[in-house]
């Protein structure tokens, strides 16, 4: 079985297997030895943005867990979320039983089939598009004063963070908000103290604030239950706060350009989109724009709706603090053990920098969607027979 060609080079084959189960666009960094993209956004790279969930998911982990997976005991555990304030009135269409029945601003009631409809301005013409890409560039500022302002209602506060995109196109943040067991501090005033906190935008100096809808503070206790389909190991509500973390960033990671990825867009959503990226790419300037406005800047935040920081975010060590995480994990350390992993275990390099266990691998995976295909037509064409 060859897997390079006369030159050492790997083969077309193996190249498209490893974009298709490894790397959708991995970099060559000299011949025939390939790098992975490490895009965060599932429509670009399916595997490097799972690796990316992954990591996050175990570092949520280890601010809740001890090293042999029983819940961390002294601890108490918020779920706090913090929304965007209205930029214009948006469709009401019920996600939860108790949304149903209400009426929306356009006049009508909503069922759960107008999921379409969901986070639409009533009137694309009025809504603040301006307004909204501004509150996205100061959401760093925004958090940090909300952060603040919970560690002084509580100093031993420390936190894993996540950004979300909503409907209506703006990011909100799931906090999850661990405390030393004897505070004498409650959800409802966790997330009170961070929603009256504000923040100044750093190009204009306007004054941001979180929006007062939308309120989800409350308290989950992580303790070990007994029962038959839960291990002691395992808590009900610490696998929950895992469990929504994991979901949150699977939505984070999801593209936001419905129209060019998601044919199911309506012509409606594709225009609110695009109005909302016209608004962070020409309209609303950053720190750093040039004189040229920001048509000519190259910092990521004019083509992501005006935000420019990182989906997930955690306190980290210091002198006086212990950080989110208990033994210190990073996505720079989780790299590096992967990197030392693959070090220690990578056989004789063959084909111009692609390892024999690389080679095999890639063809092994094409071999297996090729079978697939086999199967698939076989299936179709048993269907059609009489």
């Amino acid at each position: 079985m060859t897997s390079t060609g006369t030159s050492g080079l790997p083969s077309d084959d193996v190249l498209a297997a490893i974009r298709s189960h490894i790397c959708a666009r991995p970099y060559e960094v000299e011949p025939g030895r390939f790098i992975r993209c490490q895009s965060r956004r599932t429509a670009v790279c399916p595997s490097c943005a799972g690796l990316y969930r992954g990591d996050w998911q175990r570092i949520a982990r280890s601010g809740i867990y001890d090293a042999d997976g029983h819940p961390l005991v002294g601890y108490r555990y918020f779920f706090i979320t913090l929304s965007a304030p209205s930029f214009g009135s948006v469709h009401l269409v019920p996600k939860w039983e108790r949304d149903a029945g209400k009426r929306c601003k356009c006049g009508q009631t909503h069922g759960h089939d107008d999921v379409h409809l969901r986070g639409l301005p009533i009137d694309q013409d009025s809504y603040r598009y301006e307004d909204q890409v501004r509150w996205h560039g100061a959401l760093g500022r925004l958090w940090k004063s909300a952060a603040t302002a919970m560690r002084r209602l509580c100093p031993g506060a420390e936190y894993y963070a996540v950004r979300e995109l909503q409907s209506r196109m703006a990011l909100h943040v799931h906090a999850v908000v661990r405390v030393p067991a004897r505070t004498a501090v409650d959800a409802e005033a966790m997330g009170h103290a961070a929603r009256m906190a504000t923040a100044t935008h750093p190009v204009t100096g306007e004054v941001v604030e979180w929006g007062k809808r939308g309120v989800q503070d409350r308290e989950i206790r992580a303790r070990i239950t007994e029962s038959d389909d839960v291990t002691p190991d395992m808590s009900r509500a610490a696998a929950r706060i895992i469990s929504y973390v994991s979901k949150c960033l699977a939505y984070s990671t999801k593209d936001i350009t419905p129209g060019e990825r998601d044919e199911t867009a309506t012509p409606e959503r594709v225009e609110f989109v695009k109005r909302m990226r016209q608004a962070a790419r020409l309209g609303v300037r950053c720190v750093d724009c040039p004189r040229g406005g920001p048509s000519d800047c190259p910092r990521r935040a004019h083509d992501n709706l005006g935000y420019g920081g990182h989906v997930v975010t955690v306190s980290r060590p210091t002198d006086q603090r212990e950080g989110w995480s208990l033994s210190h994990l990073t996505r720079k350390r989780l790299r590096e053990e992967r990197a030392a992993w693959m070090e220690a275990n990578r056989p004789a390099d063959v084909g111009g920098g692609l390892s024999d266990g690389d080679v095999r691998l890639a063809e092994w995976l094409a071999e297996q969607a090729a079978r697939r295909a086999r199967e698939a037509w076989s299936t179709r064409e048993h269907a059609r027979a009489p």
